[in-house]
């Protein structure tokens, strides 16, 4: 091999080992780890109601040391309100594995009204305080109502209440001890064909940017107008109106862990709505 050729080889190959490396698993993996400021943690608390009335719920964790690589070491315990999460080799893609904890315990239901505490233990005993925190209020129909059907010839207005709950200066003040929350209204367009017996043939969404519409809710009550000419106007058919209210509410984790480290509650509602002529 020339010293030229061996130059560029270097050059191609050195960025995507880098890559690898960043997206494998820390040192901190195996062994002993006993300082807590080693590490970042990262909790999601999820809840999900589909548009069917279906729901979803989990609880994940991720580790990772300063370098942004995942530790996975199974001496090092996360739990929830004292409940140890199981950790698992999670999904795998191109460019590596990503370990995580989950909460295996099917009977847990996550509530509005509950707080979730997260402690960690470490491969020497000693249990740590992460944070706690209490999810969103669940979407209800009078957090925030959404009809059924609704006529192609008139504007739709969507209103909700306390769906982002607090005012400015308390949301102010937990923002101050490090609690945020957030929510986004997105709207979009989609086709439905059923058959006789009212069974979904198939379904296809909107690949137009125009049919996509967002806006932020605030605290308190509000409202969204969706416009006479979105619901009307389309070169392909559609027949619903699919709404998608995301939130995520988090908190940061108490010293002495790396910055970053969050504890977040998240919550999806999805609705659709029938479009009549």
């Amino acid at each position: 091999m020339t010293h030229c050729l061996h130059i560029i080889l270097r050059i191609l190959f050195f960025p995507l080992s880098l890559l690898f490396i960043r997206c494998g698993n820390s040192s901190l993996s195996s062994g002993v780890v006993v300082d807590p400021a080693r590490l970042r943690i990262n909790v999601i608390i999820s809840r999900s109601t589909g548009d069917e009335g279906n729901t979803n719920e989990s609880i994940l964790a991720y580790i990772k040391d300063n370098k942004d690589q995942t530790v996975a070491n199974q001496q090092i315990l996360i739990k929830v309100n004292g409940k140890a999460l199981r950790l698992t080799n999670g999904s795998s893609n191109y460019y590596g594995v990503y370990p995580h904890y989950q909460l295996t315990d099917t009977s847990t239901v996550i509530n509005a009204d509950s707080t979730y505490a997260i402690t960690i233990v470490l491969t020497d005993g000693r249990e740590y305080k992460v944070g706690k925190i209490q999810p969103q209020p669940d979407l209800t129909s009078m957090l925030f109502p959404v009809p059924v059907t609704h006529s192609r010839q008139q504007p739709l207005t969507l209103r909700w209440q306390a769906v982002e709950p607090h005012n400015w200066l308390i949301n102010h003040w937990k923002s101050w001890q490090g609690e945020t929350s957030a929510t986004e209204l997105k709207i979009s367009k989609s086709n439905r064909v059923h058959d006789k017996w009212n069974t979904v043939q198939y379904e296809r969404s909107s690949t137009q940017e125009s049919d996509y519409l967002s806006t932020s809710i605030r605290s308190g009550n509000g409202s969204y107008t969706i416009p006479l000419s979105y619901l009307r106007g389309d070169t392909k058919p559609f027949n619903t109106v699919d709404i998608l209210v995301d939130s995520e509410k988090r908190q940061k984790a108490a010293s002495p862990f790396l910055s970053g480290s969050t504890i977040s509650s998240r919550r999806t509602g999805r609705y659709r709505l029938a479009l009549t002529n």
